[in-house]
């Protein structure tokens, strides 16, 4: 065998060495088979490009996955994207785990439904969002086993920050039957400024969140000198439940406690109800309280009643001056010789200067009677009303409309009640911010209504000083020589004599 040969089999046997994904001498016959096939124009300008299809159509190895790097424009603000969405998923699913026993919740407002009637009037929010306030109400009964109804109360707005408040009921504690009377509560005491749960401005609790897919934080009880130092400062909150009240006077508190008082000032002026739907509760030991009739739809108001005063009550007990419902009872602590005869006539001095307080369920036609001018009865002075929607009748004998009346407070801009059918809501939305710009004057002394207004629509102008008095004029003291002076001439004795 010559040099030749043995150099060409050497040749053939590095051509035909296999790396796992085919040899060359396989290659080279299928790149001319194809260039056979196909005759192409320029073979010689696509041998590169054809010889690198045939590569890849004949790797057999596992192929690397290509990383996606995705190309945003702020990273934080799409994390933070990312989070909401997560967190909203979270919002919206069962709150009961399905492998689990059923949770039993509480009765739970359908926002959702009635999110419509307040978009006819105007107020409320978006679908998407009432949707997510829906179910985060039901995650907080979910969470929260002691509750046994809730609804949304309303929003807060802030600086910073808003609050979505929702009021709710508690569960009460069942009382044991051999358990002794308390005996009256002393007006000194510290637990005189805090009424009981489920009564007078304590008779719901609130929870207060971000919105969103933030927690819910329980508010605590209203006290009664927090509500009286409330009605004494216009602030605007923040959003921060720590934050420090800085008003002047001081406020006895943080800016939760401020809530919770505006709160319950803002229940007792603005929560209402149709005429007919409650009823003082006469059960024993249910003093002070209300319960629905049976079958309120059937004594529902008219829609003309409900465009007016005549078919409206206020559905809490108003607040007296020393921020609650109710004073304490003097005849029973004199009696029990709790308290001195000096203190005794001090608080009957009080309860006599107050007056007699408006009842449970008391119209509205008797708001702000003191502003009313004289012989206009029918003037609407705390509330306006206005019909949305399709004012039709349809039906039968039992004529049904669709309408929505829409009653809004004057004195507390934000609070507003609609109804529709059969069905009403209220909703607080603003600055809880009392304004006095939106009624008339008081007749008597044509003053507005001032203490604690909305600071944005201020009532009258700041006191400036007063205008400085006119310059008196008074003689020259020698105006002979001035008149001489303003002559050019002299007015030297020695020149007159000469």
């Amino acid at each position: 065998m010559g040099t030749s040969d043995i150099v060409l089999e050497r040749v053939q046997a590095l051509l035909k060495v296999d790396t796992g994904n085919g040899n060359l001498h396989e290659h080279l016959v299928r790149l001319s088979r194809k260039l056979a096939e196909g005759k192409p124009g320029e073979a010689l300008s696509q041998l590169e490009t054809l010889s690198r299809h045939l590569k890849k159509s004949n790797f057999r190895g596992v192929r690397a996955s290509d990383e996606a790097i995705a190309i945003v424009a702020d990273a934080e603000a799409e994390e933070n994207r990312l989070q909401w969405c997560g967190d909203i998923l979270k919002l919206v699913r069962q709150p009961s785990d399905p492998t689990a026993s059923p949770k039993v919740l509480g009765a739970v407002q359908n926002f959702l439904e009635e999110s419509a009637m307040f978009r006819w009037a105007g107020v409320g929010f978006s679908q998407q969002e009432s949707y997510h306030i829906g179910a985060s109400l039901r995650g907080l009964a979910s969470d929260t086993p002691s509750i046994e109804s809730l609804r949304l109360w309303g929003k807060v707005l802030g600086t910073d920050g808003d609050y979505l408040v929702a009021e709710g009921v508690l569960k009460s504690i069942p009382k044991a039957p051999d358990a002794p009377e308390k005996p009256p509560m002393l007006p000194d005491a510290p637990e005189f400024d805090v009424e009981a749960r489920g009564e007078g401005a304590n008779q719901f609790t609130y929870w207060v969140s971000c919105g969103g897919c933030s927690p819910w934080v329980r508010l605590p009880a209203a006290r009664a000198s927090q509500v009286v130092a409330a009605r004494s400062i216009k602030h605007i909150l923040s959003g921060n439940l720590d934050a420090p009240v800085l008003s002047m006077p001081w406020y006895p508190g943080k800016e939760r406690h401020l809530l919770r008082a505006q709160i319950a000032r803002i229940s007792a002026t603005c929560t209402l109800a149709p005429k007919g739907w409650y009823e003082e509760d006469d059960a024993e030991g249910a003093a002070g309280k209300i319960r629905e009739v049976e079958a309120p739809t059937e004594a529902f108001p008219g829609q003309e009643e409900l465009a007016s005063d005549a078919g409206w009550v206020h559905r809490m007990p108003c607040l007296n001056k020393i921020g609650k419902c109710s004073y304490p009872d003097v005849d029973a602590l004199t009696g029990a010789e709790l308290i001195s005869e000096e203190l005794a006539k001090e608080w009957s001095a009080k309860i006599e200067a107050e007056g007699e307080l408006k009842g449970l369920l008391a119209g509205i036609d008797g708001d702000l009677a003191e502003v009313k001018p004289e012989g206009d009865e029918g003037n609407v002075v705390g509330w306006s009303y206005k019909v949305f929607g399709d004012k039709g009748l349809y039906g039968g004998d039992a004529a049904k409309s669709h309408q929505v009346t829409g009653v809004r407070s004057m004195v507390w801009p934000g609070a507003t009640t609609v109804a529709q059918g059969t069905k009403f809501s209220n909703i607080y939305i603003g600055y809880a911010m009392k304004c006095g710009t939106l009624l008339p004057p008081n007749p008597q002394t044509g003053l507005p209504l001032i203490g604690g207004t909305d600071p944005f629509s201020p009532l009258v102008p700041d006191d400036i000083m007063d205008e400085p008095n006119d310059l008196e004029e008074h003689d020259e003291p020698n105006p002979g020589e001035d008149d001489v002076a303003s002559l050019g001439e002299s007015v030297d004795p020695a020149e007159e004599d000469a």
